[in-house]
């Protein structure tokens, strides 16, 4: 199967009043999600109404490109190098002049999967975005009920349907996945991993590794190492939630705020996505923090304004 970046979950965690350095920009802008790329630096940030704030390489992320989309968008992603988004039941695709809709059948709502393949969902049929047949999206499977929940690995697939969890692989059948947790109360991150209020669950194994006290957990995603990270929320502020190999690990991001994205690359870096448009950024350096910016009209040259005596 071809892999594509990691795709991400729209919904965040608030926590309680930043201090006054950490608070929003004054003109709040509101983000929707953050499609990754293989350098957390690189990933691009998208607004609710469609607005795109690409990095400028010097450590901003910059909205130039006009658009909009007929939905608020709630999620994104990447189909190999194509930034994918999701609004009202519609996938849509960015290209160079904006938006456009992803027609998957004639009728019914999609939901948008998550994990390191860009696949979609109809009802109970399974789409991959990042594999077309005849120029469309290629249809991988149909379910044995209404799909609610996607979740890829390279060599896996996780569905969620209304009766239960199942894992569809390259070769073979569908075939039950048994969990602990009630499906419904489940959140499918990968074909890995799956996370609820209480902690993160194993799909490979069932097990469960329980949060820490006091810590609401929202965002998640899969490392390149298919570590589960997440941002959790305490009174004190955001923290990037690593699991790998058995061990939670918990590093204070240093603001307070809805996380509405996160990346973590293959060097390490990290980039939180908030919904009021500021950036956190972990480098060598430690965290650093920027925010979404609209670029600057261009100035039209010509003669000054004419003044009088």
């Amino acid at each position: 199967m071809p892999r594509a970046a990691v795709v991400l979950i729209a919904a965040g965690v608030a926590v309680g009043a930043p201090a006054a350095a950490d608070r929003a920009p004054a003109a709040l802008k509101k983000i929707a999600a953050l499609a990754p790329a293989d350098d957390a630096r690189r990933a691009v940030v998208i607004g609710v109404g469609g607005e795109v704030y690409e990095p400028d390489g010097k450590g901003a992320w910059v909205h130039r490109l006009q658009s909009s989309t007929a939905d608020p968008l709630v999620a994104a992603g990447r189909a190999g190098r194509a930034v994918i988004a999701l609004g009202g039941g519609v996938v849509y695709r960015l290209s160079g002049n904006g938006w456009s809709a992803i027609r998957l059948v004639q009728h019914g709502k999609a939901i948008l999967g998550t994990g390191v393949r860009s696949l979609a969902a109809v009802g109970r049929q399974l789409f991959a975005l990042d594999q077309l047949t005849k120029g469309e999206p290629t249809r991988l499977a149909v379910a044995p009920g209404n799909i609610v929940a996607i979740g890829a690995g390279a060599r896996a697939i996780v569905v969620a349907t209304e009766a239960g969890l199942f894992r569809l692989e390259a070769a073979g059948a569908a075939r039950p996945v048994a969990v602990r947790t009630p499906a419904q109360h489940l959140r499918i991150v990968s074909d890995h991993w799956a996370v609820s209020e209480h902690g993160a669950v194993d799909l490979t194994t069932a097990k469960l590794t329980g949060w820490p006290s006091g810590l609401a957990i929202g965002v998640a995603a899969t490392a390149p190492d298919d570590a589960l990270v997440a941002i959790g929320a305490s009174r004190t502020g955001l923290e990037l939630v690593t699991l790998r190999g058995g061990k939670l690990a918990r590093e204070p991001v240093g603001v307070a705020g809805t996380a509405v994205g996160v990346v973590v690359d293959r060097a390490s870096r990290a980039v939180i996505a908030l919904d009021d448009g500021r950036i956190a950024l972990r480098d060598k350096g430690g965290w650093t923090m920027t925010a979404v910016t609209d670029e600057a009209p261009a100035e039209h040259p010509g003669a000054p304004p004419a003044t009088s005596e």
